[in-house]
């Protein structure tokens, strides 16, 4: 499973805040894997995710796929405030 630094934490669930509006813990960023990459969506998570839970508010969710390829690996941020995978 990624490891998530607490900055990346905090600029999770503040985007899922920002994003969900009145509908908070029914949507929250989510993992995808395509074509090789990883990107971040904001979706409603699926069954087989595993939630990422900040405070008590839902703001990642990870497939199994990609959880599996991200094993070992960090959400973190960059300089910019952008997200990175290392």
């Amino acid at each position: 499973m990624i490891q998530i630094t607490d900055n990346a934490m905090k600029l999770c669930r503040m985007t899922v805040l920002q994003l969900a509006g009145a509908q908070t813990n029914s949507k929250c960023l989510r993992l995808l894997k395509r074509n090789g990459r990883v990107s971040i969506s904001f979706e409603m998570p699926r069954s087989e995710d595993t939630i990422v839970n900040h405070h008590g508010q839902s703001v990642l969710a990870v497939p199994e796929d990609v959880a599996d390829d991200l094993n070992g690996k960090t959400l973190d941020l960059a300089d910019d405030g952008s997200f990175v995978i290392a």
